[in-house]
């Protein structure tokens, strides 16, 4: 059994995770070993923007825009009122985002209530901070943080999920209404001293797929037809990369700016990668020769 070092998919920061072992899979966020499984170079290796598979993608739109409003606010009570930063919050594959909740008291009404949420999306999970406010004379905020695993379905376009947040103490009870948005979206991130966790791999290609956050069986993504998941590569290295893609994962620019080529350190590759249902792509990060480096295979499947 051997360690190997991952290239994570994140959301909002850099993750180094731990595989171990062999673990195979016909679909899903897949490892790649060295020899036999080197992801294709696709069908130019010149990696002419007119091949089929790095022709221009016009991305998803439905990948950053709000879910509708809810139709209603919520019900307030005479002793208490609820009011959410956002009525249409959304969250990215694989990431968090927080809500700031108001608790006001009103007719005098001293206590604690406590906080619940309601109607997130199947596998996403609401945590407050604190759990309960204790109410005086002035409103008192708390955080809700929701959570959206890879696992989850991405909203249809123009859809979102009805969630209700209460605050209740006893019989007294007020809500306020949001639409939830899972966004078909990814940000796949190169990890700080890319090179180096790769060659203490010591294989050719470095198993890049596995851990906590896809499981030793790699699940695939889910979504619906005509919903695709969009790809962002951000590089969180220090050095410059390029991203070889095939099937669907175009291949990053080898064009020199200024100086050197690829995605500059702390930047974001400004290529649309949108995988739709059906798609099984592979890739990997240019070093050199090509002789060495860190593979990914991920695949998209229609949503149960």
């Amino acid at each position: 059994m051997r360690n190997a070092l991952l290239l994570a998919i994140v959301g909002l920061a850099t993750v180094s995770l731990l595989a171990c072992g062999d673990a195979s899979s016909s679909t899903g966020i897949q490892r790649s070993r060295a020899p036999k499984a080197i992801p294709a170079d696709g069908d130019d290796v010149d990696h002419d923007p007119s091949d089929v598979d790095e022709t221009t993608d016009p991305g998803n739109p439905n990948a950053t825009t709000p879910p509708p409003a809810p139709s209603t606010p919520g019900t307030a009570a005479g002793e208490l009122g609820v009011t959410l930063s956002s009525a249409t919050p959304a969250a990215d594959l694989g990431t968090t985002t927080e809500i700031t909740v108001t608790v006001e008291p009103k007719a005098g009404f001293t206590g604690a209530a406590a906080l619940t949420v309601t109607g997130l999306p199947t596998g996403a999970t609401g945590v407050f901070t604190p759990a309960s406010v204790t109410l005086a004379t002035t409103p008192v905020t708390a955080k809700l943080v929701v959570t959206v695993p890879f696992s989850a379905t991405p909203s249809a376009a123009g859809t979102g999920t009805a969630i209700v947040v209460k605050a209740a103490s006893g019989a007294i009870s007020a809500t306020a209404n949001a639409n939830f948005k899972v966004n078909p979206k990814v940000t796949f991130t190169i990890p700080v001293n890319a090179d180096a966790l790769r060659a203490a791999g010591g294989v050719r290609y470095v198993d890049t797929w596995a851990g906590p956050t896809f499981g030793t069986q790699p699940a695939a993504l889910n979504t619906q037809a005509g919903n695709g998941i969009v790809f962002v590569v951000k590089n969180n290295d220090s050095v410059p990369h390029v991203v070889h893609g095939s099937n669907g994962f175009a291949h990053g620019s080898t064009a020199v700016l200024n100086g050197v080529a690829g995605i500059l350190p702390g930047t974001v590759d400004p290529l649309n990668r949108t995988l739709n249902v059906g798609a099984n792509a592979s890739g990997y990060l240019h070093e050199g020769a090509n002789t060495t480096s860190m593979s990914f295979r991920v695949s998209v499947v229609a949503s149960p």
